[in-house]
């Protein structure tokens, strides 16, 4: 069946087959990763166990994991720091296994049609089975180029990863944006450099959808073409998820959301957090600094759950083992 008619979308990563398409269900485990390797799960996301770390400390280090994506039955954390990237294999959210190490942080990864596609500061890295990855085109952009977010889905192209990032072009003193787009994880389809800051993307209704500072709300139904719409200027949006029915935007003075992608609406007030995963009618998690985790029930009202003291997370993904 192809994804657009399953229809719903994790924002951190992409789903088991297609896309993002499982909603949480009986049995399954949320694992979250974070500042000085910290790593933890949870199977309701209010009870948090496994708590592990490598530093106490909240430093951006090569202890750092920033993010995880589920797929091929384990979760794929990556991270790192300029000596040493690092991608951590879990089946069940306790027992973790360390993958060969890459020189140079790997920042993100992504899961769906059937491979992890992660990236590693320029470079491509993929696997069908989350136990060898293989490296691939990298960007031949001049600077020190990071990937930073990333998300997949099944457009009108096919299916496609989209990863945002920076360059830093030492010559001219100046940092810039890039997004690139690859559907096999092996080359890249296209490539944009100078493109507009993004802080977060994510997948849904057809649609890829990029947030980021001064109200940055994008969307694009291929990765490449992006039409930017209305939200209120200086509002440094930090993260978006797509909960299976609509997108939800946090880090402004208010909540903004959109069934589509493209109209958006404006909520009461804000999160005390940033919007981390969520299923409407479900559960939505937040994470704050300072190692704080936050839960709805309905992405409006949110209350912190208790956890151990420890370094900030960075993101979570949801699987079924």
């Amino acid at each position: 069946m192809r994804f657009r008619l399953i229809g719903i979308v994790l924002a951190l990563v992409c789903g088991a087959t297609r896309g993002q398409d499982a909603p949480a269900q009986a049995g399954g485990v949320f694992v979250a990763v974070g500042y000085g390797g910290r790593r933890m799960s949870s199977t309701d996301g209010l009870r948090w166990e496994n708590d592990q770390r490598w530093s106490d400390e909240a430093k951006d280090d090569d202890n750092v994991l920033f993010n995880v994506a589920f797929g091929a039955g384990r979760f794929i954390a990556v991270g790192g720091g300029a000596k040493v990237g690092h991608v951590l294999s879990t089946r069940d959210g306790r027992e973790w296994k360390e993958l060969p190490p890459w020189k140079g942080r790997v920042a993100t990864i992504a899961y769906g049609n059937g491979r992890f596609v992660a990236g590693h500061d320029a470079e491509l890295l993929s696997s069908s089975d989350g136990e060898v990855f293989t490296p691939g085109q990298r960007l031949d952009w001049k600077g020190s180029v990071h990937a930073r977010r990333s998300a997949c889905g099944d457009t009108e192209a096919g299916f496609r990863f989209v990863i945002i990032g920076d360059v830093d072009l030492w010559a001219e003193r100046k940092r810039v944006s890039w997004r690139a787009v690859t559907g096999s994880g092996a080359t890249y389809e296209h490539a944009a450099l100078d493109a507009t800051a993004a802080t977060d993307i994510a997948y849904g209704s057809g649609h890829f959808v990029a947030v980021g500072p001064d109200g940055l709300i994008e969307s694009s139904h291929d990765g490449q073409a992006w039409q930017r719409h209305a939200a209120e200027p200086g509002q440094n949006f930090s993260r978006v998820v797509w909960t299976g029915r609509r997108f939800v935007v946090s880090g402004g003075q208010a909540t903004w959301s959109s069934p589509d992608g493209v109209t958006w609406k404006k909520g009461a007030r804000g999160m005390p957090c940033s919007v981390a995963w969520a299923r409407d009618g479900f559960l939505g998690l937040g994470f704050s600094w300072g190692g704080n985790v936050h839960t709805s029930s309905d992405l409006v009202e949110w209350r912190k759950v208790a956890v151990l003291p420890g370094p900030s997370l960075q993101a979570v993904a949801y699987g079924k083992p």
